[in-house]
């Protein structure tokens, strides 16, 4: 039975597992990623090594699994910049999503938003990559003039990998050089390459999805400790991946995946929009399929930076949370620490905690951070049902978050619907990039990834709870609205 080894690079931490066709993981290793942030909103890492990291993983996941591996899937976070010379090698750090130093730099015509809003779905205003690739071209130059490519992560590691840079539609999307008006095209739009400032010499050229991008070269298959026979497929970002873990192919179904962030994953049958809830959709690797961006904002973050404030473990701070009802004695969580993207995007609003008081304790404000990640979900699934125009009964809980049960629950309570705990969570973006590629490899049909998909726990709502949820999220929404001036000014240059 071919394995596929599936790597995913996410902004916190490397997960490398090897998947079989049942979507079963063999052997998998893990390593933290470190950002390092700079003066002006600089957000950095180190892509040469994420290449170190991933060599090592490769090689224990391999070494654990002992399997036949026939392929490698790369999954990444996106809305990040690397620059590569002609082998795919990184000249310089990769600019993260979180990096706003080329705002002065990218100053795009607001008339054109609408060109681009109609073809691509985004505009890039003060984001994206073209705002990453002006900031390396102003401020390093020598680095700009030296690059043969700027691609996402994921088009970074797959031509380290085989000496050929090329991405597809989906992972070019950043990019916002794309129209996606038509599922799979294989060409950069002329017209929103210059209006997005960039040079058409030094993007990636265009593939279809299915394509196999090559074999491993000899160094990357000593690197991983594979044979130079392994062929790398085209990858993709790791949000639809996540869904692809879930079991989510169509719009009948709908996943929450808590990672470093938490996103609201299914797909579209078209290209549609919900701007006054900052929805696009975007071309999908499934056949015909739009997957829709329904990004909300920090998620598994937002407890990883409580649990180093309160110098508690993933484990005590469960313990603790459940001793406390919901509602968290009323204390309130607000979890816009890099600020708040959907449903209402704001990248000057930030986090913290409301109606504290003398009899507070720390297990009220970490059941808090708990709701806080689940109400900002709550906020937000009505809409992504709407665009869908779908009634979930249920939704498939993934990524780290849903190794708690709590937290299981308190989304279930939120959300007000059942919530399907998956099973080896943790791995939910490798086993989605993995079975992706055993479908277009021709192992298995992409109508029968929902049904390799394991489920752990399953979560009704209780009634009362989500009463008391639904009055908090009123405040919630209400308060993010308030506050929204007072953040622009102390954020002004964020």
């Amino acid at each position: 039975m071919p394995s596929v080894l599936a790597i995913d690079l996410g902004t916190s931490g490397l997960k490398v597992a090897v998947v079989d066709e049942a979507g079963r993981v063999l052997g998998s290793a893990s390593a933290p990623l470190t950002t390092t942030f700079l003066p002006g909103g600089g957000a950095e890492q180190d892509a040469e090594g994420w290449w170190q990291a991933i060599g090592e993983c490769s090689r224990r996941a391999v070494a654990s699994a002992g399997a036949d591996v026939a392929a490698v899937a790369v999954t990444s976070q996106y809305m990040s910049i690397v620059a590569i010379d002609g082998a795919g090698r990184p000249l310089a750090p990769a600019v993260m999503w979180m990096d706003s130093r080329g705002a002065p730099h990218h100053r795009i015509d607001p008339a054109l938003a609408l060109t681009f809003l109609e073809r691509h779905g985004l505009a890039p205003l003060g984001f994206g990559d073209p705002m990453h690739i002006a900031f390396l071209r102003e401020e390093r130059p020598a680095v700009y003039a030296a690059a043969a490519a700027f691609v996402e992560p994921v088009d970074h590691l797959n031509a380290r990998l085989t000496g050929r840079i090329c991405a597809t539609q989906t992972t070019a999307m950043p990019l916002m050089t794309v129209d996606n008006r038509t599922h799979g095209v294989t060409d950069h739009d002329p017209d929103l390459v210059a209006a997005a400032g960039l040079d058409p010499a030094k993007l990636p050229p265009l593939v279809p999805f299915d394509e196999v991008v090559g074999p491993l070269t000899a160094e990357a298959a000593a690197h991983l400790g594979l044979g130079t026979d392994t062929v790398v497929v085209t990858g993709t970002l790791d949000s639809i991946t996540s869904g692809l873990g879930c079991g989510v192919i169509d719009s009948s179904t709908a996943g929450v995946i808590v990672g470093t962030t938490s996103v609201l994953v299914t797909n579209l049958d078209r290209k549609d929009a919900d701007y006054d809830h900052d929805l696009v959709s975007v071309p999908s690797p499934l056949p015909g399929r739009w997957f829709v961006m329904a990004e909300n904002g920090v998620g598994g973050r937002a407890l990883e930076v409580w649990l180093g404030v309160a110098g508690d473990t993933h484990a005590g701070a469960e313990q603790l949370a459940s001793t406390v009802p919901a509602g968290a004695n009323g204390v309130l969580f607000l979890p816009w620490l890099a600020g708040s993207i959907a449903p209402s995007a704001d990248s000057r609003v930030r986090g913290g905690f409301l109606n504290m008081g003398l009899a507070t304790t720390r297990a009220d404000m970490t059941r808090a951070v708990y709701e806080g990640v689940a109400l900002n979900a709550a906020w937000l699934l009505p809409h992504v049902a709407a665009l869908a125009g779908a009634s979930w009964p249920s939704v498939r809980l993934g990524g780290g978050g849903a190794t708690s049960p709590l937290w299981a629950q308190v989304f279930a309570d939120a959300l007000g619907v059942r919530v399907d705990r998956l099973a080896d969570p943790g791995t939910t973006n490798a086993r989605g990039a993995a079975l992706l590629a055993h479908a277009q490899l021709g192992h298995i049909s992409l109508d029968d990834i929902p049904g390799l998909v394991e489920v752990a726990g399953v979560h009704e709502p209780d009634e009362s709870a989500h009463a008391t949820y639904q009055g908090l999220l009123a405040h919630f929404i209400e308060f993010h609205q308030l506050v929204k001036p007072l953040y622009g000014a102390l954020n002004l240059r964020q």
